[in-house]
């Protein structure tokens, strides 16, 4: 894959994220429910954090995508790996787990209020999970590059932004005062 697939691959699917939290959002009367049981002072730091989040995710985004090379991007390796040009595929992988799965979490989400089960708990965890790993994969996966590319110590903030959210409100905090 090159980068330019990979870019206009998350420009199609990152709008479907937004599409499919309208979509939940307006599927109740009243859209707190997704909060469940967590504490409405809990909600009002929390919501601040998605913006922080965002933020985050478009510092990443324009690193991977503007600032850099695409030669640049294809050396991006784990930090126990070498560079051997695959750097793209590991991006495409962590953008690909990220973002499918926040397409997805809201409506498990919503099918889990309408009809609880342990399954459905389930796939709700796993998918939280899943994005929070992936949000903490970009910083890793850019950690090596730290002092080689330019601005790659801000697209590893932009993980941390991101991770904060994904992993430790969503996938953490969430999950457990949920009420599952």
């Amino acid at each position: 894959m090159n980068r330019r697939t990979l870019f206009w691959s998350i420009m199609l699917v990152g709008p479907l994220v937004l599409v499919s939290y309208l979509r939940g959002v307006s599927a109740f009367d009243d859209p707190s429910v997704y909060w469940g049981d967590v504490p409405e002072s809990m909600q009002s730091f929390i919501v601040p954090w998605m913006f922080v989040a965002a933020a985050g995710y478009l510092l990443m985004w324009q690193r991977f995508f503007f600032a850099w090379s695409e030669e640049d991007v294809a050396n991006l390796h784990w930090p126990w790996a070498e560079a051997d040009g695959h750097g793209v595929n590991r991006l495409a992988g962590l953008y690909g787990a990220f973002l499918l799965t926040s397409v997805i979490w809201i409506d498990l989400t919503r099918m889990y209020i309408e009809g609880p089960s342990t399954l459905g708990a389930g796939l709700i965890v796993a998918v939280l999970w899943i994005a929070g790993a992936a949000s903490v994969g970009f910083g890793v996966l850019t950690w090596s590059s730290r002092d080689r590319l330019p601005g790659a110590k801000m697209a590893v903030a932009g993980s941390v932004m991101l991770s904060i959210q994904c992993t430790w409100w969503d996938a953490i905090y969430w999950v457990m005062n949920f009420g599952f």
